[in-house]
């Protein structure tokens, strides 16, 4: 084979690492640099792949209303590219990728053995690369979005017990405060290749069991008037049956960078925490 058969045979796998500069070009919107400085030429069928990227986000990203422009990636590697965002940050991969490392020059650490190393380049919104590595992929498996909501189903919400003040039973038109005592913070559910899901505590839902519906509170864990209820009935001897549960954000990130999946799950909420709180009508001394 010629040497120009061999170069138009190796661009129409869709990327090919050459030593030329860019100004060698002829069509320098389909030119870009990896992660060693050599000129990657990307596929550009049908003029670059150009467009606004609405059914381009066929990656980690999917769903409607990308936190990125994906058209900014859209025209970049094989028709087929992956194309998600992550953050602000418009990133795509070819997988598999047409070229890539020797085997053997891989690093060690090979998350599976069928994993295999591709590029991945990410843009930030004013089209400047701010991401261009290597990285392992594992073939045939789930995509990060599908990691994701792997890892918000391994999130466990903190186990707590409903107090209250004053202790053992309240007081009608006195003031009764609610915290989750014993509850911890942050909580996290992980999924392979460094995929996270994070719950960070919003609030409390308190619900009085008095009738009076459940009122929404700060996220308190030891005695404070910041979650108070006031009953205006005594209960009987078994007391009103109160409950709360804890209300978490949750945000998706891949080895610290923040990941955007608008088709997944923003908040958790934990079970539903029980106590009978008695109240009665009147007590010569509140302690609390």
């Amino acid at each position: 084979m010629g040497v120009a058969p061999l170069i138009l045979a190796l661009l129409s796998a869709g990327l090919v690492a050459l030593g030329v500069s860019p100004a060698a070009a002829e069509t320098p919107q389909c030119v870009s640099t990896g992660p060693t400085g050599q000129v990657i030429i990307i596929d550009c069928e049908d003029g670059g792949g150009g467009g606004d990227g609405g059914d381009g986000d066929e990656g980690a990203g999917g769903g409607s209303g990308p936190q990125c422009d994906l058209g900014s990636v859209a025209g970049l590697g094989k028709p087929d590219a992956s194309r998600w965002c992550e953050g602000v940050n418009a990133c795509w991969a070819n997988i598999p990728s047409s070229v890539y490392p020797d085997p053997e020059d891989w690093p060690e650490g090979q998350p599976d053995p069928e994993a295999v190393y591709i590029y991945k380049e990410c843009q930030d919104p004013s089209g400047n690369i701010v991401v261009s590595e290597w990285t392992w992929h594992i073939p045939d498996g789930p995509s990060l979005e599908e990691l994701a909501r792997q890892a918000y189903g391994m999130l466990a919400p903190s186990d707590f017990s409903l107090a209250f003040s004053p202790p053992g039973q309240a007081v009608i038109f006195i003031d009764t405060w609610w915290w989750a005592a014993g509850a911890d913070g942050e909580i996290v559910g992980t999924a392979a290749l460094g995929v996270r899901a994070v719950g960070e505590p919003s609030h409390l839902e308190v619900d009085p069991g008095d009738g009076s519906g459940a009122m929404t509170c700060p996220f308190v864990t030891s005695e404070s008037d910041a979650c108070a209820h006031t009953y205006e009935r005594a209960s009987d001897e078994s007391g009103y049956p109160s409950r709360a549960r804890i209300v978490y954000d949750v945000h998706y990130e891949q080895n610290g960078n923040v990941l955007e999946f608008p088709g997944l799950p923003d908040s958790l909420e934990s079970p539903w925490t029980e106590t009978a709180v008695p109240v009665v009508e009147s007590q010569a001394v509140v302690v609390r």
